[in-house]
């Protein structure tokens, strides 16, 4: 039995061709994409992204504490789309994943549908946590840690700051308006090679 593709799926395939192809342009200097998927998201999927990405890290020769690094934020990008993510029709979170070599280091795009309430919760938390240098963002990322508890969702809201400290630069994101009040939400984070 064939299960035809939703709106929602469709969205993402394109999105996830587009970023393929952009990274094909001959004028990129991309090393080449290590991981890419676009499908549901639940345990066995996450497990599965994780492996290879590891797996595909270390073979570029990357030293074990990148790799950690690169599967950190990686970890992070999945569990806030298994958190924050809109569930379609079919009761599925669905995401687009890369995971690219590039001449600074390794980047990683991560794609989901979000409702308007969370496009604007993340759009504040991201401008809130780029807006810190290293030292600040530790710090707070300490007070957090001691002093606020384990929301409803099951994090604590230390996933982007975790992200950020181990990033070069900024994390940077899009929001792309789609249908009833929902957004094509990605967010691109660099770890530095």
């Amino acid at each position: 039995m064939t299960r035809s593709l939703s709106d929602t799926q469709s969205t993402l395939m394109r999105e996830l061709q587009s970023r393929l192809h952009c990274v094909s342009d001959t004028h990129n200097n991309s090393l080449g994409v290590l991981v890419s998927y676009t499908g549901p998201l639940h345990a066995q999927s996450g497990d599965a992204i994780l492996l290879l990405a590891e797996n595909a890290v270390t073979q570029t020769g990357t030293a074990r504490k990148e790799m950690k690094r690169v599967c950190n934020v990686l970890i992070e990008c999945i569990q806030n789309v298994h958190r924050h993510g809109w569930i379609d029709e079919n009761g599925e979170t669905l995401l687009y994943l890369t995971i690219e070599h590039t001449p600074v280091g390794f980047q990683i795009q991560c794609g989901n549908i979000i409702d308007l309430d969370m496009a604007a919760t993340l759009r504040s938390k991201l401008n809130n946590v780029n807006g810190m240098d290293h030292l600040e963002l530790r710090k707070r990322y300490i007070e957090v840690l001691c002093e606020e508890g384990v929301s409803e969702k099951g994090g604590a809201g230390l996933g982007l700051m975790s992200m950020a400290k181990r990033c070069a630069g900024p994390i940077e994101y899009e929001l792309n308006e789609q249908d009833n009040d929902l957004f094509l939400f990605t967010l691109t984070a660099t770890v530095k090679g």
